[in-house]
Order: structure tokens, then sequence, then C-alpha cells
């Protein structure tokens, strides 16, 4: 799958993926929830919808589909990590970019599209 411009902002897509999560938090003013991801036991941010928001219960499980996106600015990233942001055409796995969020939390964004509780 190739990484196309998100139109809004200066993000690439990256990935589309379906994933088991728990919700942990939720904020509904910023529209983003915390989450770990069950296959890993890894904490991540997920943005989202307001249809979405409104539906999630804190400690449940989900089985949700997450798009990835990866910033198009990497000038403050370690040059031994700029080419894992700008290969848009190499799949990497959900973990990769778990692990890469908490090094660079501003370069990279999940959004949940959908959910359905496990």
């Amino acid at each position: 799958m190739s990484a196309t411009h998100y139109k809004e902002s200066d993000w690439n897509y990256r990935t589309t993926e379906q994933r088991q999560i728990k919700i942990k938090t939720k904020n509904d003013t910023i529209r983003k929830i915390s989450a770990i991801d069950l296959a890993t036991n890894l904490p991540f941010p997920l943005e989202t919808g307001d249809f979405l928001m409104d539906s999630l219960e804190v400690e449940k499980g989900y089985f949700a589909t997450i798009k990835i996106y990866t910033s198009k600015h990497v000038g403050q990233v370690e040059q031994s990590a700029v080419e894992f942001f700008e290969a848009l055409d190499v799949n990497q796995n959900v973990e990769d970019f778990i692990k890469a969020y908490w090094l660079y939390p501003n370069k990279i964004k999940f959004e949940l599209v959908e959910a359905e509780p496990l």
C-alpha cells in the first residue's frame, strides 16, 4: 500500500491496521483516547471523531481499525531514524510505529476509524 498525503495537514498516510485494544482513558474535549495494544501491551494515543467517542467505554476491549500517519517534517528526528519516516513505500509493523511514537510523539499520529466490542 503506498503512502498518500494527508489532506488537512503535513502528514503522510502510512497504513491501516486492525488491532485488539483496551481503552484506558478518554478525553472528550480533545477527542483523544489512551489505549493499550493487547498484542504487545504497548500504550499509545488515538485520535477519533465524536461519533466514536460517545460509544467507547473505559476499561473495555475493542477490535479497532486504525490509520497511521507520520509527519512530513523530520528535521528534529535523529539521523539514524529519518529513513523510518521517509521510506513511505516500506510496510512497517504497528509495533514499530507505537515504539517510534514514544521517541517522537509529534511525528506519529494514530486515528481510530472504527471500533467493535471484543
